[in-house]
This record gives C-alpha cells, sequence and structure tokens, in this order.
C-alpha cells in the first residue's frame, strides 16, 4: 500500500474527497449481548453479516466515486509485523486490561507467536477467558481463575467502525484521540501506533495525543471536529469532549496546522447529541445541515490565535449564521434543517443520523437511505444525495460521516 501523490491533507469538510480510513464491521460486533450492549456504548444487537453488506455497499460508492478505501484492520496487521512494534503494543494493551502479572507474561507469551492477522483479529474482536485456555499454558494467575467463562481478558471494540472518532486529521498533522469511555479507549492506543510505524504514513506530524500529558480527562474525539477551511475548525463542547482539552488543542493546531481561528460550539451534553457532526454538519461551501432542536441551545466561541499558538481574542457569538459567515467570509449561509421543519420527523431522522452527512465533494454528499424526509431536504436544496442502506449500520448510532475519517482532500 504506496502512499501514492503524496501528502494527507484535510482542509475541508467538502473537498473532494480522495483518501478514507474505514473499518469493515467484524466478530467484534458479534460480542454484543444483551448483558453488555451497554456497557459496550449499544443500544441495541446488530446482525453482523447484514451489517457487513451496508459497509462493503457503502466502501464500493466511495471507491466509484474516485475514492482510495484504506482500511484500519489492515494497516494494523501490517504493523505488528514487526516484533518491536507489537511487544511495546501489548505490553500497552494489556496494562488497560487490569490483568496480574502471571497472566499478562502467559498471555504475551503466546500472542508473541501467532500470525499478525491473527492477532489483529484478537485485539480488535478480544478475547475471553474460554479462548484464553486454548491457547495458554498452565499459569498461577488469581485473575484467571477468578473470571466467567465467557468474561474478557482483552475486551472487544464494537465501535471501531466509527471510525471518525478515535483520531483526526486536520491538514496535514493527525489528532489522536482520548476517548470518553472505557470501551473505547484502545482504539486511539491502535491508531497511535499505527500513524507511528506504518510506512504509508511516515513521516505524519501528531497534533495532539503523541505528548504524555495528552490523556484523560482530556478528552476529545473525531465526532467533534469539523474543519471547515484550512484556516477555520469547529470543535464541540460535548458530552465526549472536554472544553479544557480544546484550548490545548487550539494552541496546537495553530502552531503546527497553519489554523487561526477555532470555534468553540456548546451543544447539549447527552446521547442524541452526542457529538457535534450529530447535530450539525457541512454539505456545501455555504451550507449545513442542521438538527433544529438544538439551535436554541447552541453557545459559539470563536478563539483566534496567532500563529504561535497564542491566543489572541474571544468573542462569543448569539446566531450561529452570523458567525459562520464571518469566519469562512461568505455573503451567506444556508442551513438545511433535519426533517425539513417538522418536529417528529426530525426527532425520528436524527435518531437514525439523518444530520451526520458525509460529503465527498461540493454538494455531494452519503446519507442513510432510511432518512426519508431529510434526504428529500438536501434534494430540494440542490444537494446531490447518495444513499445507502443503513438499517444495521445505524442501530450503533452513528452515520457515514462517523463510519469514516478523511485522509485527503482536495
Amino acid at each position: 500500500m504506496a502512499n501514492e501523490g503524496g501528502s494527507f491533507s484535510v482542509s475541508s469538510e467538502v473537498g473532494k474527497l480522495k483518501r478514507v480510513m474505514l473499518h469493515r464491521p467484524g466478530k467484534e460486533l458479534e460480542r454484543l449481548t444483551i448483558d453488555n450492549k451497554d456497557e459496550l456504548l449499544f443500544d441495541d444487537i446488530l446482525w453482523l453479516e447484514e451489517a457487513q453488506k451496508e459497509h462493503d455497499t457503502f466502501a464500493d460508492l466511495l471507491r466509484d466515486n474516485g475514492v482510495e478505501v484504506v482500511y484500519f484492520r489492515n494497516c494494523l496487521s501490517h504493523v505488528l509485523g514487526e516484533d518491536s512494534v507489537r511487544d511495546s503494543l501489548l505490553d500497552e494493551v494489556l496494562a488497560l486490561e487490569a490483568i496480574d502479572i502471571p497472566l499478562v507474561s502467559a498471555l504475551k507469551g503466546v500472542l508473541m507467536e501467532v500470525s499478525a492477522s491473527e492477532l489483529a483479529e484478537i485485539l480488535i474482536a478480544g478475547l475471553t477467558k474460554m479462548e484464553a485456555l486454548e491457547i495458554l499454558p498452565p499459569c498461577r494467575s488469581l485473575v484467571l481463575r477468578a473470571m466467567g467463562d465467557r468474561d474478557f481478558l482483552i475486551h472487544p471494540l464494537p465501535n471501531l467502525y466509527f471510525q471518525r472518532d478515535p483520531f483526526s486529521f486536520i491538514n496535514s498533522g493527525v489528532i489522536i484521540s482520548v476517548m470518553s469511555f472505557e470501551a473505547r479507549r484502545k482504539e486511539p492506543l491502535y491508531a497511535r501506533y499505527i500513524f507511528k510505524n506504518h510506512p504509508y504514513f511516515k513521516g505524519i506530524e501528531f497534533l495532539f495525543g503523541d505528548h504524555p500529558r495528552d490523556t484523560y480527562p482530556y478528552r476529545i474525539e473525531g465526532g467533534d471536529i469539523l474543519v471547515l477551511s484550512d484556516s477555520v475548525v469547529a470543535i464541540g463542547i460535548s458530552q465526549r469532549t472536554a472544553a479544557g482539552t480544546l484550548q490545548i488543542v487550539g494552541k496546537r493546531i495553530a502552531e503546527k496546522a497553519g489554523v487561526k481561528t477555532v470555534l468553540a460550539v456548546d451543544i447539549p451534553k447527552s446521547r442524541a447529541a452526542m457529538h457535534l457532526d450529530t447535530v450539525f454538519t457541512m454539505v456545501d461551501h455555504d451550507a449545513f445541515t442542521i438538527y433544529p432542536e438544538v439551535k436554541e441551545y447552541i453557545r459559539i466561541w470563536q478563539l483566534e490565535y496567532s500563529p504561535e499558538g497564542e491566543i489572541t481574542s474571544v468573542i462569543e457569538h448569539q446566531n450561529l449564521g452570523a458567525c459562520l459567515r464571518k469566519v469562512l467570509q461568505l455573503d451567506a449561509i444556508r442551513f438545511i434543517e433535519t426533517g425539513g421543519g417538522d418536529p417528529v420527523a426530525a426527532a425520528r431522522d436524527q435518531w437514525n443520523d439523518g444530520t451526520n452527512t458525509l460529503a465527498i465533494a461540493p454538494g455531494v454528499v452519503i446519507t442513510y437511505r432510511r432518512n426519508v424526509v431529510s434526504n428529500r431536504v438536501l434534494q430540494a436544496n440542490g444537494i446531490k444525495v447518495f444513499e445507502v442502506k443503513g438499517a444495521e449500520l445505524g442501530r450503533g448510532r452513528g452515520g457515514p460521516r462517523c463510519m469514516s475519517m478523511p485522509l485527503t482532500r482536495d
């Protein structure tokens, strides 16, 4: 997988999409049960084979539109081929699983010997006690004795198909996320190892997440980051991104990525408004989808930075449209309301990710087919809409933008 055509660069939400990172759902989704789904951040249990078909259709649609699709699992498998990388990553993974020294030693010894693809599968899909007993030598582990047969030694990552969240590209650098919930803490860890060690990403600049202090509770997730232009980035203060992180990230992206303006967008701290991109996305140079219910609750601060990363001003805005017109230097802004102004349709489509569109070019988006009303409203506003099935994928509460991380845009 050669990095043909040079650098990675994302300086827009709507520029023509050239490369994207996806994760095809796998066995990790079959780990979901009624008993563990809440802990693993799911409202429902997905049908894996159907979810895979939907995801493959999504990936094929991207390819048909000239987008190179890069798979997270393949990248992880590649870097695990290096013994030094494998050794270091396993140390970090097993430290996060709170298992005792005899078990760590025995498990690491086994996992150092399996194939790279098999190890990538275990790190993503998890490993139960019952599965581990088939491969482990005898060990004097209290943890192992105390566990139930179906308890996890390595926890699965069923949320990994939402590639938007563990990392974010801004201009030519990458932010490694700090996830709010324990169920997702390993996702950015794997991403960091990929970006540091895969030749495809050689020389990439780390904007956040590679410093020892870039850690919990300084939470930030990719769904809260919208790259509105090469110099303007919006970041949500949300259920999953802390206000305290925002100014650390603001300073870094001003110093290292040429960003001049950060819009801090305070949204409701709820599951329905999980990330900024679940209530607000950009679909054209002057057009945005928005969930109308949040309009009255949104607060916006415009943070201006010097090239050295010093904050030069903080301005609060009462009106989102006026703020966007000013910072993007536009004569007018168009808001396209989820549900087309009908509160019931808006609430239904919002639950099914109707606001979470992925722009693949200016005025061209991918959405879930099930959001009939919102898709019709987008089309009435001159937006070209490609629809994909999302009956299973959408049960995880994330749409086409959530499932994709752009690596390169025009």
